[in-house]
């Protein structure tokens, strides 16, 4: 489904992924892990074309989903074409907006008119949300605006998710419910993930198949329940 040759990025001067190569199949959940600064989150923003100074220039390689080259692609069409959507480290929602015009505004690419019916999707999946429709997003709790993001990253009827750290400050039980969400969408809609994640045993044990990537190269790949039990991947990633 899609596939990622020998692609190079760059900030400036600065090279930061340096020939990658991976493939994530249809219907998979594919995680990259690292630690801080190897590459993954430039990655993600590779795949989605988004424009510099934050995201990088892509310098050389090719990026295809279902032999559909991405590289002279804007990013809304990178949407809306191709299915494939981008939940941002950090979240990025428009705090200054409800629950309820989030989701809306992500709206725009969506095929069919149904966007009542996805919200109810949406709140099916996150009753959380349904709660606090009418409700300030920047008001929100961290895990809330979490699920806020996911679900608006759905709303795109996207058929590839991008997940951009989704842990990231979330308690330990809403952690895993969401996890047990992502995993849900997989098995039951058939999504495909690609998760990048700092929390590598977790990401590893929904995950089918994993890529490390150590300052901008992938230095190991595998099945997930392989990785886990690799005593490299062990050591350096998985706290021993």
């Amino acid at each position: 489904m899609l596939q990622v040759s020998n692609l190079k990025a760059a900030y400036g001067k600065i090279e930061a992924l340096h020939g990658i190569s991976f493939q994530v199949n249809r219907g998979e959940i594919v995680t990259l892990i690292g630690a801080n600064g190897a590459g993954k989150s430039t990655t993600l923003k590779a795949l989605m074309r988004l424009r510099p100074p934050e995201s990088p220039v892509v310098t050389g390689g090719d990026i295809t989903v279902d032999g559909v080259s991405l590289l002279d692609m804007a990013a809304h069409r990178v949407v809306a074409d191709i299915g494939m959507t981008l939940a941002p480290e950090g979240r990025r929602i428009f705090g200054n907006l409800t629950v309820m015009e989030n989701l809306q505004l992500a709206s725009w690419s969506r095929r069919e008119q149904d966007t009542d019916k996805a919200i109810r999707h949406i709140f099916d999946l996150f009753p959380r949300l349904a709660e606090r429709a009418r409700q300030r997003s920047d008001t929100l709790s961290g895990g809330e605006q979490q699920m806020l993001a996911i679900g608006r990253a759905l709303m795109t009827q996207c058929a590839i998710l991008l997940l951009d750290e989704p842990s990231m400050g979330l308690a330990p039980l809403i952690m895993y419910d969401m996890f047990r969400t992502l995993k849900k969408l997989n098995a039951e809609a058939g999504l495909t993930l690609i998760i990048v994640e700092q929390n590598a045993h977790l990401a590893l044990q929904v995950a089918d198949r994993g890529y490390v990537l150590d300052t901008g190269q992938i230095v190991a790949e595998g099945p997930a329940q392989e990785l886990l039990h690799r005593p490299e991947i062990k050591a350096a990633y998985l706290g021993g």
